[in-house]
């Protein structure tokens, strides 16, 4: 499998990568902005209580560690970037984005009544 950063550039350069690979290169993005919406909000709250910029609510800190998450990702197929419990062809990955899904549906049913 090409790492996750030949696929974007395949893709992006007209090519048409293989169909799994775009499936998991899609899933490994998708960590990816997960990780950077994590640290925003980390570093946002902090501002917020006017706490002063340290590690990891430095803005330094998190460009950095951005760069590195990246480049880590970039050079990995995106099937050893997701890992086992990321992974969506796995049978208990699968299973526990049900329970979640079914988790997150009841409390969004609770709070619309």
């Amino acid at each position: 499998m090409k790492t996750l950063g030949e696929i974007i550039e395949a893709a992006k350069s007209g090519e048409r990568p293989d169909y799994d690979e775009l499936r998991l290169a899609v899933c490994a993005m998708d960590i990816l902005m997960t990780f950077d919406r994590q640290a925003i909000w980390k570093w946002a709250e902090a501002e917020s209580e006017g706490k002063k910029p340290f590690m990891v609510y430095s803005g330094l800190f998190q460009r950095d560690e951005q760069f590195q998450r990246i480049k880590l990702a970039m050079a990995a197929d995106p099937k050893t970037y997701l890992g086992p419990n990321y992974d969506p062809d796995s049978p208990a990955v699968q299973e526990r984005r049900r329970k979640s899904i079914a988790l997150m549906d009841k409390v969004l049913a609770k709070e619309s009544r």
